[in-house]
């Protein structure tokens, strides 16, 4: 670690130098485990802002003790889950009420005790867990082929929902239109309702 004075924000770069660390991961798992929340000025600059340079500094020197973690570091806002002291092993904590949103969503708060690539890998890991799940491509066609193996009768709107159309697309369409080839459409109009049946090609 540097004597440098924390007089002036930090790269991420300048933190690795600094706190001894190898990954820039490491020092946003640091950022979340104090609540520190870094500071994005382009998509290849992020700063730890200066009046956190002490605070990180204090679990550098926090970190190279024995059995000495982010979770019982005085300063983390992480919590212990069983009431240990998380000296030994790794956990990944849930975020707690103090930790901060970054981009509209709670941060990842990890902590480890064998080293920066352990806490890497969790910071990869949580982003991961974070990430929207991928819709089922075939949740369409599943519905259409349900809906003609039921035989049952749809409004406008459920018709609408099943396809993931505007509730107002299909009011245009007519008997015999095939929203996707392989199911055809029969419209049946009662009173002031407008029905539909889904049938096989």
């Amino acid at each position: 670690m540097t004597t440098l004075d924390a007089i002036a924000d930090l790269t991420l770069a300048q933190c690795c130098e600094r706190w001894g660390v190898a990954s820039r991961n490491s020092i946003k798992a640091r950022a979340a485990a104090l609540g520190v929340e870094l500071i994005r000025e382009s998509s290849t600059r992020t700063i730890w802002p200066a009046a956190y340079v002490a605070l990180g500094d204090e679990l550098a020197d926090h970190l190279t003790g024995k059995r000495a973690t982010l979770a019982n570091f005085p300063g983390s806002v992480m919590a212990s889950g069983d009431g240990s002291d998380g000296g030994e092993g790794l956990s990944v904590m849930a975020p707690t009420a103090g930790s901060h949103k970054r981009n509209g969503k709670l941060s990842a708060v990890m902590a480890a005790s064998d080293g920066s690539d352990t806490i890497t890998a969790l910071a990869a890991l949580a982003a991961a867990l974070q990430q929207k799940p991928t819709p089922d491509p075939l949740v369409v066609a599943r519905g259409l082929a349900e809906a003609a193996d039921l035989g049952a009768w749809l409004t406008t709107a459920e018709l609408a929902a099943l396809l993931g159309v505007a509730a107002g697309t299909p009011r245009g369409w007519e008997s015999g239109h095939s929203p996707r080839p392989g199911f055809e459409l029969e419209r049946r109009k009662d009173g002031a309702s407008v029905w539909w049946l889904v049938t096989r090609q």
